[in-house]
């Protein structure tokens, strides 16, 4: 599956720390992400209160939730170390596929070439994942 890394805030003469987490991410996607369901994997995030967010947690636990569940809990999340988190609308294939990695980068993984083009229009440091 296609797809590009963004680093934006990391790259040389960056802040040195990503200058955006998952509701960034999600909010370049737009009104599909409300309009899916999500599941995600290897999930470590911290919340803003230190206390766990339901949703993501059932999430990680294998069960799918509502895009407007996983919107509803961006503002308790404060940010992903490491997860997986994937968008389906139906098929048995995700539409999206987006990766936290170790806080230093996220990966997004589409087919379809609008979820990527919108990527790359709304971050500053974006390169393609290597084949």
């Amino acid at each position: 599956m296609p797809g590009v890394v963004i680093r934006d805030g990391t790259e040389p003469g960056g802040s040195g720390g990503l200058a955006f987490d998952l509701a960034e991410v999600l909010g370049a996607l737009g009104n599909r992400v409300a309009t899916s369901r999500w599941r995600c994997w290897n999930l470590s995030y911290v919340s803003r209160d230190e206390v766990d967010i339901g949703p993501l947690d059932r999430a990680a636990s294998g069960e799918s939730i509502d895009g407007t569940d996983l919107l509803a809990a961006l503002p308790r999340l404060m940010q992903v170390i490491d997860g997986e988190f994937q968008g389906f609308e139906g098929e048995p294939e995700p539409w999206v596929i987006i990766r936290a990695v170790d806080t230093s980068s996220w990966e997004v993984s589409s087919h379809d070439a609008g979820t990527l083009h919108a990527i790359r229009a709304t971050f500053r440091v974006v390169d393609d994942l290597p084949a």
